[in-house]
């Protein structure tokens, strides 16, 4: 038995037992009358007896005490028993101490965790006897195991018959029948204010049901956590005709806050309104049904379904399709707050559609996304006029997120186009190249050529391994080419020279690895850079480095550009270890060292003796005798300058490279004349904050 014919047939019977005609009796002494009355319906396909015993109690109160037999109808079921007290004053019947009792009735819900139950329904009343309304204002229902309802009924006869059933107290049957369907439910805390209303209307000729349920401060947190419901209002609206059912559901949410897992909205900013149209499961527990979504401020969805075997290995199959025209609000909420992306900024159009397939466990989505007019931004970085079309193939899990799937087709590639990349002083545009999706891999096609400051850059070879996991992989190959570095430098720290050389790299969620190098010319020098690094790059806390070494540097351009005073000659500069945490260095090991025949002469001013004391040793030159040297010589000629720096753990070393007779130097002169820069507390450490105070005090940037 369908629950539409237990619903509606235990509504009609009430209406029958006590919508008829009543006969009159005498106000004095009490008496008793056997009665029948005989049913018939066929609007709503009811045909049944109606029997029982009358007792007159005192004026104008009765008491009766009967049984419906039942002829035809939906409803099959055991012995019903009618009775209550009724009084026929002012014309009203009023009813107290009702009570009716149908027993076994013939209907195996597992949905409602029903079979063959008991159904009893107690209470008071008040029916009119010539319009046939009523009205139940306080009536008890128990079905079966079921929690108890607190309800209250009324009919009128208008416009073919319509029937109102509230329920006061719906939260505990609302538990049971999810806690019935979803048995992970039960560990669930949840809260809220409900009230559920069920109404038939148009009895007499093509009966209609609605049930619609309201919520209020509905808040529930899932017993992972995973899933957290707060202050939520809305209402959830179920309609359709009985004669032929084809429910249409209508669900609002107009307010409260949801996460599901790492994704957060606030309703009240973006309110919800959903329908779904749907066919009743067949025997074998199939249906159709149609979803229109409108999510104020996130777009449309729309999607046609086809769910088998409901209610046991559910499988489902359909096509849907997804459209907004402001992609800002949906970006944010499903990529940048969720992904910890701080910073970045994105609008534009998108489209999407798509064909799926799966169960409870797997769903294959296969479709194309189109962005139209894209820009997506973060800090001096900005990609605009963002084209695509993306098809993809992808694999969601049991939480609809994507998954690593080797049993996936290949997807065929789209194209992807910027009509301007800006990062910093890097402009390029009309960017494009071809690029496939899916659960397993994202690829790229031949990417083409960077032209950068008079060089080339070439991305070869990527590739994005399990991209949506935790284990993703990010792998490719970078060739520079003669670029231009003074250009692309900043101003504090002015590089002239070139660039090139070849990296292949390596992105992990917690890891980014290198292995080739970069060479090139930095003021006359010969540099290199190799073991680029950086640990958890996608963290606050990450940490990032290389090592650079430098063969014969020219000082004096150098020098100049760093306005520290003009030093000459050549040096050859080893940088290890370097660690970059929190935007400043954590540790590094520096040799600077003068390169011996190099056949460059070797002076350094005042000003640059001055400078590499402040930074050795603290203090500047001073003394009577540095003031005669500067009314006569601005430079002098060195025979050496040697530094070795170290940094770890904030603290800060820094010794010199020239030893003789247990002195050691910054700068040696030489034999006849020159100033000395001596290190006189070798062992001296100092934090880095000290150093970088230093270095201000000299260079100002």
């Amino acid at each position: 038995m369908s629950r539409r014919s237990l619903l509606f047939s235990t509504f009609m019977l009430l209406l029958l037992i006590f919508t008829i005609p009543q006969s009159s009796f005498p106000k004095d002494d009490g008496f008793g009358l056997n009665w029948q009355f005989s049913v018939d319906l066929p609007q709503a396909g009811i045909a049944g007896i109606l029997k029982g015993y009358i007792e007159h109690l005192q004026g104008t109160e009765f008491r009766f005490n009967g049984e419906y037999l039942n002829k035809k109808g939906p409803l099959k079921s055991g012995p019903i028993s009618v009775s209550s007290r009724f009084d026929i004053n002012s014309g009203l019947l009023k009813l107290d101490s009702f009570t009716l009792k149908i027993s076994r009735v013939e209907a195996d819900l597992p949905q409602l965790g029903l079979s063959t139950p008991d159904l009893t329904v107690t209470g008071s009343g008040i029916l009119d006897p010539t319009s046939g309304a009523a009205d139940f204002n306080n009536l008890h229902i128990k079905a079966g195991n079921l929690p108890e309802l607190t309800t209250r009924l009324s009919y009128s006869p208008a416009d073919n018959g319509s029937c109102l059933l509230e329920i006061k107290n719906p939260l505990p049957l609302l538990e049971r029948l999810v806690e019935i369907n979803f048995p992970d439910f039960q560990k669930w805390d949840k809260e809220g204010k409900f009230t559920l209303k069920v109404s038939l209307s148009k009895i007499e000729h093509s009966p209609e049901a609605d049930l619609r349920l309201d919520f209020k401060g509905l808040s529930a947190a899932s017993a992972n956590g995973m899933i957290l419901v707060d202050s939520m209002t809305g209402h959830i609206e179920v309609s359709s005709k009985l004669d032929n059912p084809h429910p249409v559901l209508s669900i609002d949410f107009r307010s409260g806050e949801a996460l599901y897992d790492r994704f957060y909205v606030n309703l009240a900013d973006y309110p919800v309104h959903a329908e779904i149209k749907s066919s009743l499961p067949d025997k074998a527990g199939n249906l159709e049904l149609d979803t229109l979504l409108d999510w104020q401020g996130m777009g449309n969805f729309k999607m046609n379904a086809r769910l088998k075997d409901l209610f046991s290995a559910i499988s489902f199959s359909g096509n849907a399709e997804y459209r907004t025209k402001e992609l800002a609000a949906p970006f944010r909420t499903f990529a940048i707050d969720p992904f910890s992306l701080e910073g970045l900024d994105g609008n534009g159009k998108l489209a999407m559609h798509c064909t799926f397939n799966g169960t409870r466990t797997r769903t294959h989505l296969r479709g194309e996304m189109n962005f139209q007019n894209c820009t997506v931004s973060k800090d001096t970085t900005i990609f605009n006029g963002i084209n695509a079309d993306l098809p993809f193939v992808l694999s969601l899990n049991k939480k609809f997120l994507p998954q690593t799937d080797e049993s996936l087709p290949y997807s065929p590639a789209g194209m992807v186009s910027f009509k301007e990349i800006k990062a910093g002083k890097i402009d390029i545009k009309n960017f494009n190249f071809p690029i496939s999706v899916s659960s397993n891999s994202i690829e790229f096609g031949t990417v083409p050529t960077i032209n950068l400051e008079g060089g080339t850059l070439n991305l070869s070879d990527l590739k994005m391994r399990h991209p949506f996991d935790d284990d993703f992989v990010l792998s490719g190959e970078v060739t520079a080419k003669d670029i231009n570095l003074l250009p692309l430098s900043p101003k504090s720290l002015p590089i002239d020279g070139q660039l090139s050389g070849d990296l292949k790299f390596w992105l992990l969620k917690d890891h980014f690895s290198t292995s080739g190098k970069l060479f090139g010319n930095v003021y006359d020098g010969e540099m290199t850079i190799d073991e680029i690094f950086a640990e958890n790059p996608f963290e606050d806390s990450r940490q990032y480095g290389a090592d650079f070494s430098v063969k014969h540097l020219d000082l004096e351009p150098l020098s100049q550009a760093l306005d520290i005073g003009r030093i000459t000659g050549r040096m050859d500069l080893d940088l290890t270890g370097l660690v970059i945490a929190y935007e400043q260095p954590a540790a590094f090991h520096l040799l600077a060292r003068t390169t011996p025949g190099s056949g460059k002469s070797g002076d350094i001013s005042l000003k640059a003796v001055n400078t590499l004391s402040v930074i050795g040793t603290g203090s500047g030159l001073t003394g009577a005798g540095v003031g005669v040297f500067s009314q006569f010589f601005k430079e002098f000629g060195y025979a050496g300058l040697g530094l070795e720096c170290t940094l770890d753990d904030d603290i800060f070393k820094i010794r010199g490279l020239i030893r003789d007779d247990g002195i050691e130097y910054i700068i040696k002169r030489p034999p006849l004349f020159g100033i000395n820069v001596i290190n006189s507390n070798p062992e001296n450490l100092i934090s880095f904050s000290d150093m970088l105070k230093r270095l201000k005090r000299v260079i100002g940037n």
